[in-house]
């Protein structure tokens, strides 16, 4: 059976169809946050929540709670610490998302080795497994979803607003602060949801490359909004097909289909800049 015909004979899997649905789920979520992840110029932020769902995971396997929700409280608070060094200690983004990112993994790799590794495939967790995704999973990565469009929806002027000139939005009466810790709290439940699709190495890209690829075609924010998603889904997708053609970890394939999607963009772009010189 060639490679071509498993993967169409696997399609039929309720797992796969399961991984699938997980994927797009995920794809939307970390695509909605991805554009004004970007345009925050908090790239780095999914990087450093990553790393502190390590640190949350490894201390929930060690005292015994439940690991997913031990890491989604640690995460939070990890989330709202780098807002509250970067808006009142003025330390500069990258260097607040740097302290979170060495404390989550120090302390990860610390419980880890105390735990003795607790019998749990570090492989799935630094890589992503979403074909052994749960429904669980799914239940709760469709929750956040709806919560984060909700939250989207009701505060998206206010939050463009802010994104773009938050000097001004605070002069207008807007509480950025607010928006700013709401941005990062959503950005670190998104991280929690996309451990098991991405794992905890390849989530930052998740966050960061539908937006960064919407933005450089879109011609309005609210374009980018609209392409953001596709793109996420195309990346995703493509991905999760790549993995079962190659046997090999989904968030691979998935952030690499997302970094060709962007780079055939930019040349795109590109050429077309060229063409319209000569």
């Amino acid at each position: 059976m060639s490679g071509v015909d498993q993967v169409l004979s696997l399609l039929s899997a309720a797992f796969v169809q399961r991984a699938f649905l997980m994927g797009i789920l995920i794809a939307l979520l970390s695509s909605l946050l991805s554009v004004f992840i970007v345009l925050k110029n908090v790239s780095l932020i999914g990087d450093g929540l990553a790393h502190t769902a390590f640190g949350g995971l490894s201390i929930g396997y060690y005292t015994g709670f439940v690991p997913l929700w031990t890491a989604a409280v640690v995460v939070v608070l990890g989330s709202m610490g780098i807002t509250k060094l970067n808006r009142s200690a003025k330390i500069a983004s990258d260097a607040a998302v740097a302290v979170f990112l060495t404390l989550g993994l120090a302390s990860g790799i610390l419980f880890y080795q105390l735990g003795r590794g607790f019998g749990v495939n570090l492989e799935g967790l630094l890589f992503g497994s979403i074909l052994l995704a749960t429904p669980d999973q799914f239940v709760f990565a469709a929750a956040v979803l709806v919560l984060t469009v909700a939250a989207l929806l009701f505060s998206f002027s206010k939050l463009v607003y802010t994104t773009f000139s938050e000097t001004q939005a605070q002069a207008a009466g807007i509480r950025t602060g607010f928006f700013d810790y709401g941005l990062s709290i959503l950005a670190g439940i998104a991280v929690i949801v996309s451990i098991p699709i991405a794992g905890i190495l390849l989530i930052a890209a998740l966050l960061v490359l539908p937006g960064l690829t919407s933005i450089q075609v879109a011609r309005s924010f609210r374009q980018a909004m609209v392409l953001s998603p596709v793109f996420g889904l195309a990346s995703v997708v493509v991905g999760i097909l790549f993995s079962l053609l190659l046997d090999v970890a989904p968030g691979a394939t998935i952030v690499l289909t997302g970094l060709g999607i962007l780079t055939f963009v930019i040349a795109i772009k590109k050429g077309i800049a060229w063409s319209a010189r000569t």
